[in-house]
């Protein structure tokens, strides 16, 4: 059954990745149980602590890929709590663990509703896929 599921799955048109970078990604995340959805290379897992993690190609054009980390921000300031905290530390955690120089950007085009959002320029998709596994297993590991 679990073979023909993955059949399935790799035969939907625009959800599996035919790039062996991509492929490994997704095959270690499934392997960890962690939750994520997969449309071609463009990957988004979630975190249990409610942190985001996308990868895509180059935000705003350009060469490359991005490793794109979402936190939700507390839209008030009777919002912040443990939760916050924790996605806030997931993120920089991470980001932390990925290296290289980062780019932010602050959503609050949904009011009530702002993200944080931290993003990491990867040249080389195999290196970033090494970085985000490595990163992410320190991260659940802990």
């Amino acid at each position: 059954m679990a073979a023909v599921a993955e059949e399935l799955e790799h035969g939907i048109p625009g959800h599996a990745s035919k790039k062996a970078w991509a492929n490994r990604l997704q095959q270690w995340l499934k392997s960890r149980g962690v939750r994520f959805e997969a449309e071609g290379e463009a990957t988004r897992i979630s975190l249990d602590s409610g942190v985001l993690v996308e990868i895509a190609e180059r935000v705003g054009g350009g060469e490359g890929f991005d490793v794109v980390v979402s936190v939700p921000l507390p839209g008030s300031g009777e919002e912040v709590g443990d939760e916050t905290l924790a996605a806030l530390r997931d993120a920089f955690e991470l980001v932390g663990l990925l290296g290289g120089e980062l780019r932010y950007e602050l959503d609050d085009s949904l009011p009530g509703y702002p993200v944080l959002r931290i993003m990491r320029g990867f040249e080389d998709p195999e290196r970033m896929v090494d970085a985000l596994i490595s990163a992410l297993d320190r991260l659940l590991s802990r």
